[in-house]
């Protein structure tokens, strides 16, 4: 009772020994313990309070206050009402045969007659009427078991879970693709009776998520690992993990010495929850899919097969990809090369082939009739006078190969080289002289009087055209020509060839002294027009 003329303006159960003096008393229907069981009905002079789905931990003294907007303010019942639960519950035991045993008991006391009620799933069990229940398959027999006292059942024990983890995360989307803004949707479930309206807790690589407080949760897809598991606030109820691929490895079969020729089976593993929905494979120099499957086949491998393979493993929540495993593809030489290359004048012949493990290379030299071993090694230097035929062969632990013959003779090399340092020089000359004689023509062309005629003056030096105009040049500045004369043009007709003069200058060869560089010149004879003696000028 309070005084008259106050209004109540709040009114709450709380339990005595769950407060502390001097604190504010907890609401009941705010506490973890009793989140969705507790129930308010009130009237003008009363307020009842409604606990569903009793547990033993229930059992306290619980108290009513009201507030007024009086001076005091606030009014308690006394002593309180208590609660004592003796309700039925289940508890669970291993058999040495890992079965489960059930036992439903009370700390009451109960006849022997008893008919017992077992709930699987909140559903009836048939044919169990003992207060004890075995169960042997994990697979069928897991579930929310309960327990009632026939003609009691809406006092039925809370559940119990058996043969379960309590609660489990589903995952509801396709396969994790590398596209971004990719999401899947994770549900909190449990075959375990749960607390009416619970509130979830999600945890993402073990660390809450605060944006999901319900049953279901969206969560965008990573292309790093990640795992998920959910719990019930207020409860011992956690799910395992579920996470994407990791330890994903890539396997090459069979093991050992792999030849050309022989087949191989490429498989990727993968540790996911939930499975692996895709692999796919793919070479390390180009990173362009190959394949998709769990395993991939090649049959009669060759050397271009050869490098590094690797696989990706796929579920809704992402993606690993695994370390790289070679394959190394033996094979015996291919037919070798031979290649020359000259340095300060030595001769060096090279053999190459390619090969799995490498070559060993030997030389041979060929002279008549007889084929000796030359040498080892994939390089071989040649002395003066070493003529002949020469080849390799390359050989590994696959077979060998023998090279096509190369023929070498030092003396012809010689004479090679010095015809061409003659040839060499001969074009020089013959490239200014032609340059030079263009130069003269197209000069003439320019002098070229307006009569279009060229004349011959008296006095002149020898053999040169002049303009009449033109004043003579000096004789250190004399220049020659030869023309052909069944091909000159008119322009030339005052033309008159000139004996040879005594201040001409030549340099005769001394056939003993000429280094080898002219070799190839020929002696080349006067044409007979100019071997004719020049006519008079006057």
């Amino acid at each position: 009772m309070y005084p008259e003329g106050l209004t109540v303006t709040k009114s709450l159960w709380f339990t005595e020994s769950l407060s502390q003096p001097g604190v504010e008393p907890e609401d009941v229907r705010q506490s973890d313990q009793y989140k969705g069981r507790v129930q308010y009905s009130r009237t003008l002079n009363s307020c009842r309070m409604t606990i569903t789905d009793l547990r033993e931990s229930d059992t306290h003294t619980y108290r009513f206050r009201f507030y007024t907007d009086g001076p005091d303010g606030r009014y308690s019942g006394r002593p309180g009402v208590s609660l004592s639960v003796t309700d039925l519950k289940v508890t669970v035991s291993d058999t040495d045969g890992g079965d489960k045993k059930l036992n439903c008991s009370s700390t009451c006391t109960l006849p022997n007659t008893t008919t017992y009620i077992w709930y699987k799933n909140r559903q009836p069990v048939s044919d169990q009427n003992r207060n004890e229940l075995e169960l042997r398959d994990r697979t069928v027999d897991a579930g929310s078991y309960s327990c009632a006292v026939k003609g009691y059942e809406e006092l039925g024990s809370p559940a119990v879970c058996v043969f379960d983890k309590g609660l489990q995360v589903k995952v509801e989307g396709p396969a994790a693709t590398a596209s971004g803004g990719q999401t899947v949707t994770l549900t909190c479930s449990s075959t375990c009776t749960l607390p009416n309206n619970p509130t979830y807790i999600w945890y993402k690589n073990g660390q809450p998520v605060s944006e999901c407080g319900s049953a279901s949760c969206s969560v965008a897809v990573v292309s790093e690992a990640v795992s998920y598991s959910c719990a019930v606030k207020g409860g011992d109820l956690h799910s395992p993990p579920v996470y994407s691929p990791k330890t994903t490895r890539a396997v090459i079969l069979p093991s050992g010495q792999r030849e050309e020729g022989d087949s191989v089976t490429l498989t990727c593993s993968s540790d996911a929850d939930p499975p692996v929905l895709s692999y796919s494979w793919f070479n390390q120099s180009s990173d362009v899919e190959l394949g998709t499957g769990q395993s991939y086949s090649i049959t009669s491998i060759s050397s271009q097969h050869s490098g590094l393979y690797y696989c990706t493993a796929q579920n809704q929540l992402g993606q690993s990809r695994s370390e790289p495993s070679r394959l190394d593809v033996l094979y015996s030489p291919r037919p070798p090369s031979v290649s020359e290359t000259e340095v300060n004048g030595s001769i060096t012949l090279v053999c190459v082939s390619d090969s799995n493990p490498a070559s060993s290379y030997t030389w041979f030299r060929k002279t008549g009739g007889d084929t000796t071993q030359f040498g080892e090694g994939a390089s071989l230097t040649l002395a003066a006078g070493a003529d002949g035929v020469f080849y390799c062969t390359a050989e590994n632990l696959l077979g060998s190969s023998t090279s096509s013959e190369w023929p070498f003779t030092s003396d012809t090399r010689a004479s090679v080289y010095a015809a061409s340092g003659g040839a060499v020089v001969l074009l020089l000359i013959f490239t200014a002289g032609f340059l030079w004689m263009s130069s003269v023509f197209r000069e003439l062309k320019q002098r070229r009087p307006a009569d279009g005629k060229l004349k011959h003056r008296e006095g002149s030096v020898k053999g040169m055209l002049i303009r009449e105009d033109e004043q003579a040049p000096k004789s250190g500045d004399d220049t020659y020509s030869a023309l052909n004369p069944n091909t000159t043009s008119p322009d030339y007709d005052t033309l008159t060839p000139v004996r040879d003069s005594p201040s001409d200058t030549y340099s005769a060869l001394n056939p003993e002294t000429r280094t080898s560089d002219y070799d190839a010149l020929t002696v080349v004879r006067p044409h007979p027009v100019m071997r004719r003696a020049p006519e008079n000028e006057n």
